[in-house]
């Protein structure tokens, strides 16, 4: 007798009742639907039911969306999280990617299977490992005791990163940061050059992309990178946050930070440093990176299909 299939736990959080009731309606013969009309509801439903995945609304009273995907990502990072976007101020932005390590972002007014096929992707995700988040979120920016961590003297003689970047100085930032540091370094100008570099050196664990621009291209880059390499982490350099950027970022990018421009070098070393770990359980935990999982890109040219087609095998 066939098992019956599993019903996931989502939970809808939005400041108006009749737009989470509509959400029931619309999904509960599919999934085990809880609904919450705030930030502080989601959290006390979440103390003492696992949801799989959470769907929240950015503009709420009390809390806003990407407030309550920092809080779920650092005490329940099982949980999938996904944000509906209408505005977004450069706060939300920053930290529903940075903080809130959202999987996917959902445009307003949203479809039905759009929705739909988001749930069943981030539901499926939601049973992989996941890389649980520090205990002592302080000592991110402090090195690492090596004595302490027996997957340290790994990465510390194993590490490189790929960069694209036009702006001298911080060329030359980067490059002073790493030789302190003995990560290896390699500069590429532009997609091709970044997918030849990427598999061909299996050592490169980061790649750090500026937003120049040509914001599009950069998101292409970065897209290809990851289909190329999911285990590859992708750091965005940037100087200006955009919303519609933002959303591209993670949807076709899963991009794992923002940093902004000039960089300070504490901020640095940090995303480097979980940039790092993060690669490193997803090396040795390649199921897990359907947990994030990038949109194919659309629009390719016709020699970017061809380079593509010579690194992925589908």
């Amino acid at each position: 007798m066939p098992q019956p299939t599993k019903k996931y736990r989502v939970l809808f959080v939005d400041d108006e009742p009749r737009v989470t009731n509509a959400l029931k309606a619309m999904f509960r013969r599919d999934y085990d639907v809880h609904l919450a009309n705030s930030g502080d509801e989601a959290l006390a439903l979440l103390q003492h039911t696992p949801i799989d995945v959470l769907v929240s609304d950015q503009r709420m009273p009390g809390m806003l969306g990407s407030e309550l995907l920092a809080k779920v990502s650092q005490h329940y990072p099982n949980t999938m999280r996904i944000l509906l976007t209408g505005f977004m101020d450069k706060k939300a932005i920053v930290d529903s990617i940075n903080q809130g390590e959202v999987y996917r972002f959902v445009h307003k007014p949203w479809r039905k299977e759009a929705m739909q096929q988001v749930l069943s992707e981030a539901a499926q995700a939601s049973e992989l490992p996941v890389e649980r988040p520090p205990v002592n979120e302080s000592t991110d920016t402090q090195p690492t005791d090596s004595k302490s961590d027996p997957n340290t003297a790994e990465t510390e003689l194993d590490r490189a990163l790929l960069m694209i970047e036009q702006e001298q100085s911080v060329r030359h930032q980067i490059r002073r940061f790493c030789a302190k540091n003995n990560i290896r370094i390699y500069g590429t100008q532009n997609a091709q050059q970044a997918l030849a570099a990427a598999t061909s050196r299996q050592s490169i664990g980061v790649a750090l992309i500026e937003l120049s621009n040509d914001t599009a291209n950069a998101v292409q880059t970065i897209n290809l990178l990851r289909q190329a390499r999911p285990e590859l982490i992708a750091i965005a350099l940037t100087e200006e946050y955009d919303a519609n950027t933002a959303v591209d970022l993670i949807n076709q990018g899963q991009v794992f930070k923002y940093l902004a421009k000039p960089i300070e070098t504490t901020g640095l070393q940090s995303a480097l440093q979980n940039a790092f770990r993060r690669h490193l359980f997803l090396r040795t935990n390649t199921i897990s990176t359907n947990r994030y999982r990038v949109e194919k890109p659309v629009g390719l040219s016709a020699s970017l299909q061809a380079w593509l087609g010579r690194f992925i095998h589908t």
